[in-house]
């Protein structure tokens, strides 16, 4: 609607002169005033023209978007001793120190004028030169992140300095001398700024003001802070913009992936903008510029404070916080219990021995010593023992048929079930193990033999995360050699002794059915029945006490504890559990110490 009052007027100014030169009687002026006339017109033309040009402005919207499609290599970033060789070097760019105002005269980077993150930012949009690269610091990088955003989408080639000045600037060698107390102005520029932009800069900087004070100010929500969301069931959207690997190496649970990167905002669709959106990156910093980005778009995003965390913004993060994550490992633990199926990873040791005699296609091994594996072990069984030797030979398993483990009495046995079948490998442990299993058969000794069966190499594909944490756990086993805690179990007599002393160390989980737990059970033991979908109420344990772990005979706490170690708990498990009549004399009750009902 401009542009066409603009040429109207125009026209209406050509057509008055044009009046006014063929009124007058002076030709030789008439010729000059039509000459001028023409160039007037021509000029006018032109006018038109870079007018019409001018209003063809992007919408927000493609700004926003032209972001992140045409997002360069440094991704508005900049390492803080390359920023510091700068300033040494007396380039020629404009530096924003975004932290408070006592802090910045304590001092700051040199020529650096002090812009905070509030309206100070959006009132002062038009003073920041549009013709050389602006960097911007805050304290740890995060919203010099949201601003960085803002100011590239305000047509300002800008960037933010890694990490901040609290974990970036201030480490950095040299940065005194670069640092000044002096005071800089900002010299008045008004330059023009997209309309449309201008209004969403101002409206992204006034609506700090809305949330200070409250879980979501700075639009960052703090570590705990999201916890307690989690832990509330509160209704968000968590969104990881890590890259794959990082990703699947470790995420927040529940998190959705969507790399940060060029042509990132093709996957902006998938966000809901009914719900509140965390976000999260490595330290902070790209959460941030996605945060101010999605926030002009209109959803309603805030990042996560410090990210996941890395080395060099501890204590800020995620991780650094010690919060529990999901890692390859974790989510195959979870579909562990989630997926159990009927026969809950044991095979009752008759319905072993029928396939060994059937002949069925399957992998066999012995975790007992080597001696007694040389005695006499299953016929085909190869003998790998409950140490190291296991995540050695992972890659080594079959994980294309059915694999059986036997131990002593199944307890180790069932650890070992549940390593295998996190590393994908179908495993089960056969009832009771030798000594109170298999031994006891009529025709064990059709299936016995003395013949050695060595290990074939495979060479199978483990999941790096998964082979990491298997390894992780046997080599572990060497660590509690020693102690009550040998083979991540303990005795009968030390958990007694334990019970005795009201030793807070320990939580006693007992993991058999409510109605068994009724009849009588260890004192102080709290119940989590074992079965699908138990790993839901893994987040109710302690994570700074040991878990004592029991079930009828060890084996299924064997699964458990396995699993918990896996996602990080300190767990051991009950030799012989509460006990049964077969595999006496182990177990709590098998040694006649005391249960309660109530």
């Amino acid at each position: 609607m401009k542009v066409k009052s603009r040429i109207l007027s125009l026209m209406l100014v050509f057509v008055l002169v044009f009046s006014f030169v063929a009124c007058s009687d002076n030709t030789e002026n008439n010729a000059g005033l039509v000459m001028n006339e023409t160039n007037n017109a021509t000029n006018t033309t032109e006018e038109t023209t870079e007018v019409a040009e001018t209003t063809d402005v992007a919408s927000l919207e493609d700004t926003v978007n032209a972001y992140f499609a045409d997002m360069p290599d440094h991704i508005y970033k900049i390492g803080q001793a390359d920023f510091v060789e700068m300033v040494k070097n007396g380039e020629d760019m404009f530096v924003i120190d975004m932290r408070a105002a006592d802090d910045y005269a304590k001092g700051h980077i040199e020529g650096a004028v002090n812009i905070t993150f509030n309206t100070a930012m959006s009132d002062h949009l038009a003073d920041i030169p549009q013709d050389k690269p602006v960097f911007i610091y805050c304290y740890s990088g995060q919203t010099a992140g949201q601003a960085v955003a803002t100011l590239n989408v305000a047509g300002i080639n800008a960037r933010s300095v890694n990490l901040g000045w609290n974990f970036g600037l201030s480490k950095v060698d040299g940065i005194a001398d670069v640092t000044s107390t002096e005071a800089t102005e900002i010299t008045p520029l008004a330059l023009e700024i997209n309309p449309e932009v201008m209004t969403a800069v101002e409206n992204f900087y006034k609506g700090l003001a809305d949330v200070k004070g409250t879980t979501f100010a700075n639009n960052i929500v703090s570590e705990d802070n999201f916890k307690a969301m989690m832990d509330n069931n509160e209704d968000y959207y968590l969104l990881s913009i890590r890259q794959e690997d990082a990703y699947n190496t470790s995420h927040i649970p529940g998190a959705e992936l969507l790399s940060w990167g060029k042509g990132m905002q093709e996957g902006f669709s998938m966000i809901p903008k009914d719900q509140k959106v965390v976000v999260y990156c490595y330290s902070g910093q790209t959460a941030g510029q996605t945060v101010a980005s999605l926030r002009l778009l209109g959803y309603d995003a805030v990042s996560l404070k410090g990210g996941m965390g890395v080395g060099a913004n501890a204590p800020l993060g995620w991780i650094n916080k010690g919060f529990v994550v999901e890692t390859a490992t974790s989510m195959a633990v979870d579909n562990y219990f989630a997926d159990m199926p009927d026969h809950i990873y044991k095979i009752g040791q008759a319905d072993f021995v029928e396939k060994v005699l059937n002949g069925d296609d399957m992998f066999i091994i012995d975790m007992r010593a080597a001696a007694d594996y040389e005695k006499g072990h299953i016929e085909g069984a190869v003998n790998i023992s409950f140490n190291t030797a296991m995540s050695d030979n992972l890659m080594n398993i079959p994980n294309d048929k059915e694999v059986f483990i036997y131990c002593y009495s199944g307890q180790t046995a069932g650890q070992a079930v549940a390593t295998l079948n996190i590393a994908g490998i179908n495993a089960r442990s056969v009832n009771l193990g030798w000594n109170f299993g298999l031994s006891k058969l009529d025709n064990i000794a059709d299936v016995t033999s003395t013949e050695a069966v060595e290990i074939t190499p495979l060479g199978l594909d483990i999941d790096p995360t998964i082979q990491a944490a298997m390894d992780a756990y046997y080599a572990g086993l060497a660590d509690v050699k020693e102690t009550m805690y040998k083979n991540y179990m303990i005795s009968e007599a030390n958990l007694k002794q334990l019970v005795d002393d009201k030793d807070d160390s320990i939580y006693i989980l007992s993991i058999r059915q409510q109605d068994v737990y009724d009849q009588g059970h260890i004192e102080g033991a709290t119940l989590m029945p074992f079965g699908k979908g138990m790993q839901a109420s893994f987040a109710t344990l302690p994570t700074d006490k040991t878990v004592v772990v029991y079930c009828y005979s060890g084996q299924t706490a064997g699964q458990t504890v396995a699993s918990l170690r896996l996602l990080g708990y300190d767990a051991v498990s009950l030799k012989g559990g509460m006990g049964v009549g077969s595999n006496a004399p182990l177990g709590w009750s098998n040694q006649g110490y005391p249960v309660v009902t109530d």
